[in-house]
């Protein structure tokens, strides 16, 4: 009696290519583990950088840094805008902590409108 032998060869690309997969996966999780894979929030986009107002009295003195900020402030249909002022045309409305913008207006001695 003669046995027929047959040898299955595994199949290489198919064990290639799920090791390739699960090595991504591994890496993938890893780097999440790590804290390298960072996820934005909703509401971090928006925010471009926060002020703080210095009340001016005559009971203290206010300090403020002789350093220039980078920005310049301007006054466009009642609101007051800011943008860099290194050249780029990016401008933005200043808003308080609930998102209502903040009036200006050219002339200080005039009263603001809708008070």
């Amino acid at each position: 009696m003669t046995e027929v032998q047959t040898h299955d060869k595994p199949d290489l690309t198919k064990w290639i290519g799920l090791g390739f997969i699960l090595g991504i996966l591994v890496a993938v999780l890893a780097l999440e583990y790590y804290g390298f894979i960072q996820h934005p929030k909703a509401a971090d986009a928006a925010v471009v950088e926060e002020f703080r107002l210095l009340a001016l009295n005559t009971s203290e003195e206010v300090k403020v840094s002789p350093k220039p900020s980078g920005k310049v402030a301007f006054c466009v249909n009642g609101y007051l805008l800011l943008r860099p002022d290194n050249g780029k045309e990016v401008a933005g409305v200043l808003v308080d902590s609930k998102n209502r913008g903040i009036a200006c207006q050219v002339d200080i001695n005039r009263p603001l409108q809708g008070n």
